[in-house]
């Protein structure tokens, strides 16, 4: 009897072994890779800011929402990075790749344009990797456009009572615009003189909400982000610490508390409307059904707000990232990777995003000293504890 007992502890014990040695890294080869960007660092959206402060604001080198050399720098660190990656795991064949392994596509805007040739030139030095983009447009391809697209009047019941419950009395906002009246000096700003917004916590917003078109929020919560954005900007492009915020932003926790604005835009703003019809999830839905058909690696380049709607409308887990302070930062990626066996092929998603201090510093990355790296997992696949899930679960059940 203890003979039988022992017997069957060490077949228990052996088929542990031979499951987990199935999804070793050395057992595994990557097979396909689908990367969904965010465009890097862009200059500030300037045109309103001295409306909100009388106190002078730092010159910007370039024009507003343009991907700036820094950005376009460490963009090409990750398409370097990248690289290093897809040799280790032996993914692309030697050399340039052919029109048929690699396909580019970008938004049209300027910014994103410019984020995937700046990946694709560091990550296929002396290739010539095309980048398309729709030619007819200057802004937002109908691919990458984040509007409502739900038109029955319960849902858009439903999105404006949990927008405005969102904004009404919430005391995070309230502490974020209470610190922007101080830094701004807001009473003695354009916009108190002339429009009465003396006090961002005693003003009220007002949402716009029509099929076709963005969600907008009108009021001290759009100032406020506008304002965060441009001392975020800054800070990444590497401007002298006196010069964001006229000095008043020096500490992580001041930083953590000002940037909730911009955490809070993603939530109350997208995250609410994240919707199945988007064009992007359907494309995506669409192409993972017919992955066999497609290219080795696809890379999207688009904007935060297609992160979040391919991330909450296709079942992610909420994630944290440590090190950073936005929800989707700057040159993130969430990279979709199908890896087989031979006999069997599974899903892994990974958010490759740059830190808060990398992107200050300028860090070079590389995979001795990579960006930082976090496991998405779906809440509807079988993902066990290494970030793996059934390829046929995640296809079949898409």
């Amino acid at each position: 009897m203890v003979a039988k007992i022992i017997c069957l502890i060490l077949m228990k014990i052996l088929i542990l072994i031979v499951l987990c040695e199935g999804f070793s890294a050395n057992n595994l080869t990557l097979k396909q890779v689908l990367i969904l960007s965010r465009h890097n660092i862009k200059y500030p959206w300037s045109n309103v800011l001295h409306k909100y402060s009388s106190k002078p604001w730092p010159p910007q080198a370039g024009a507003s929402e343009v991907l700036t050399p820094k950005g376009a720098q460490l963009e090409g660190y990750m398409g370097e990075y990248f690289s290093e990656w897809f040799k280790k795991e032996h993914f692309l064949p030697e050399g340039c790749p052919d029109e048929d392994t690699v396909y580019v596509y970008a938004n049209a805007a300027s910014r994103t344009k410019a984020t995937a040739r700046a990946f694709v030139d560091s990550a296929f030095k002396s290739c010539n990797v095309s980048v398309l983009y729709h030619k007819n447009l200057t802004d937002w391809d109908p691919l990458f456009r984040f509007v409502v697209y739900n038109s029955t009047e319960a849902y858009k019941d439903k999105v404006l009572q949990e927008i405005n419950r969102k904004l009404r009395n919430n005391p995070k906002l309230l502490a974020v615009y209470s610190e922007l009246n101080k830094i701004l000096e807001i009473e003695d700003s354009q916009v108190c003189k002339q429009d009465g917004i003396c006090d961002l916590t005693q003003s009220n917003d007002t949402v716009s909400y029509e099929v076709g078109k963005f969600v907008v929020i009108e009021g001290p919560f759009r100032k406020a982000y506008l304002v965060v954005n441009a001392f975020v900007m800054n800070y990444y492009n590497g401007m002298p610490i006196q010069d964001i915020a006229w000095g008043q932003v020096t500490t992580l926790e001041k930083w953590n508390l000002i940037t909730e604005v911009t955490r809070l835009n993603q939530v109350i703003r997208f995250t609410t409307v994240a919707d199945r019809e988007a064009p992007l999830v359907k494309y995506l839905i669409k192409t993972f059904k017919e992955y066999d058909e497609m290219p080795k690696l696809m890379l999207l380049v688009g904007h935060d707000i297609n992160l979040n709607c391919v991330a909450n409308a296709l079942g992610f887990k909420s994630i944290d990232l440590p090190n950073q302070f936005e929800k989707y930062p700057i040159g993130g990626k969430i990279v979709f990777q199908r890896w087989t066996d031979s006999k069997s092929d599974y899903l892994k998603v990974e958010y490759v995003y740059p830190s808060w201090s990398q992107l200050r510093n300028g860090s070079k990355y590389s995979l001795e000293s990579p960006p930082q790296t976090v496991v998405m997992r779906l809440n509807w696949c079988n993902t066990d504890e290494h970030g793996f899930c059934p390829w046929n679960e995640f296809v079949d059940k898409l």
